[in-house]
């Protein structure tokens, strides 16, 4: 009997959660694994484009140019602050990231396929990891301005 009455409540939560799930916009759902530095207008745009894939795919490429632009304008910044060893260290680091990023992008372009959502999910992995790297050379210049 008890684990009837847990079966059924765990069916009623699952349904009440995938229920919840569904109702949420496209934004709402890519905000749960978006890293903090994806701008307010991406999220404005994709909840626009609906479920247009040419508009959604134009939503990437906009954010991906803000994010790129973002991480080259920090990692500058942060470059400009460091001297000697650290520089040397942070030009070698990002130069090791770029090449994991593209290694990595191959792989998931062979992993998920060519289909349109395959694209879209690529593009959205690849703005998330500009943006992560974005962050973390935001968190290290705020600490090599403490120096």
């Amino acid at each position: 009997m008890k684990t009837a009455r847990t079966l059924t409540v765990t069916f009623v939560l699952l349904t009440y959660g995938t229920i919840a799930i569904a109702s949420d916009s496209t934004s709402q759902v890519i905000r749960r694994e978006a890293p903090k530095g994806i701008t307010t207008t991406f999220y404005t745009c994709i909840d626009k484009a609906g479920s247009d894939t040419i508009a959604i795919g134009a939503c990437l490429t906009t954010e991906k140019t803000t994010q790129d632009a973002r991480l080259n304008t920090t990692y500058k910044a942060l470059l400009g602050k460091l001297h000697g060893k650290a520089k040397d260290q942070l030009i070698s680091a990002e130069r090791a990231w770029l090449k994991f990023q593209n290694e990595d992008g191959t792989f998931q372009t062979l992993l998920y396929g060519d289909e349109i959502i395959d694209n879209l999910d690529l593009s959205q992995n690849e703005i998330f990891s500009l943006c992560k790297r974005a962050d973390e050379l935001d968190r290290y210049l705020s600490i090599a301005n403490g120096l």
